[in-house]
């Protein structure tokens, strides 16, 4: 925990120190699935919200750090043709990372990579709370999304995550397959808002 604590320090001082950076908040939510447990679909929605940091690179690139909690996992698709009324949900501490480059005016793609710490999470039927093998604790993610300048400090973003670890390893609670490591996808959509510049 103190490592952790550590390096989030370093992470976003580092940038408030060299006096030449921008800074906002966070706020949306994702559509989310997990690959091994048997269903498809983004079907479980979640929250997104947190802070970030960035700083010129070059003249149409930046470097840009954030501080985020976001929510993640599975869940069964509605309606009576449902295998089963199965939710889980993954609650993540996340720090991503990415390289900005503005295409034109208004319009940034942006790629990176989102370590996370898991710090809670659920996992239910229509029986009730599910046992088996606990996720990993360490989660990361490539990333890869669009901005969008809406007005002059608010923009807004679509943001695709894939973990490029396994979220959980093989699990004899999957819907239908078995015997497989799971990874998450995500959608993220936000508006960011820049208090400074």
């Amino acid at each position: 925990m103190i490592r952790l604590i550590a390096l989030l320090f370093i992470l976003f001082t580092s940038p408030i120190l060299a006096q030449n950076f921008n800074a906002g908040f966070i706020g949306g939510f994702t559509a989310s699935q997990i690959s091994g447990d048997g269903l498809a679909g983004f079907d479980k929605g979640g929250a997104r919200f947190g802070a970030f940091i960035s700083y010129p690179l070059k003249k149409k690139m930046n470097f840009q750090v954030e501080m985020q909690y976001i929510q993640k996992g599975s869940k069964s698709p509605s309606g009576k043709n449902a295998p089963s009324n199965y939710t889980m949900n993954l609650h993540y501490i996340q720090i991503p990372f990415s390289l900005n480059y503005e295409l034109k005016d208004g319009i940034v793609i942006e790629t990176g990579l989102g370590p996370g710490i898991l710090f809670s999470y659920s996992e239910k039927d229509e029986i009730g709370e599910l046992g088996g093998v606990s996720p990993s604790i360490f989660a990361l993610d490539f990333l890869c999304g669009l901005q969008y300048q809406l007005l002059g400090n608010l923009k807004v973003g679509i943001r695709y995550g894939n973990s490029l670890l396994p979220i959980r390893g093989k699990s004899n609670i999957s819907i239908i397959e078995k015997d497989q490591n799971w990874y998450s996808s995500s959608v993220s959509f936000a508006l960011m808002y820049q208090i400074s510049r």
